[in-house]
């Protein structure tokens, strides 16, 4: 285990759920799981981006009717 692995795993600062993906990832395949975490960075940033359109469309429109 590397010692940025083994950082992360004993920070009390790092979200348990992190540590426990750190921990699923460290058995499997890097490649793979290394393959994994990048689908799942992707989809999330798509997520991410979807919510901050809509989060966007929705103030434009609130305050365009407070202008009214």
């Amino acid at each position: 285990m590397t010692p940025i692995c083994k950082a992360i795993l004993v920070d009390v600062s790092a979200s348990d759920w992190v540590k426990d993906a750190l921990r699923s990832a460290l058995k499997r395949d890097p490649v793979d799981a290394l393959n994994d975490a990048e689908t799942l960075v992707k989809t999330l940033r798509v997520n991410l981006d979807d919510i901050q359109r809509r989060v966007n469309e929705f103030m434009n429109e609130y305050l365009e009717q407070i202008d009214e």
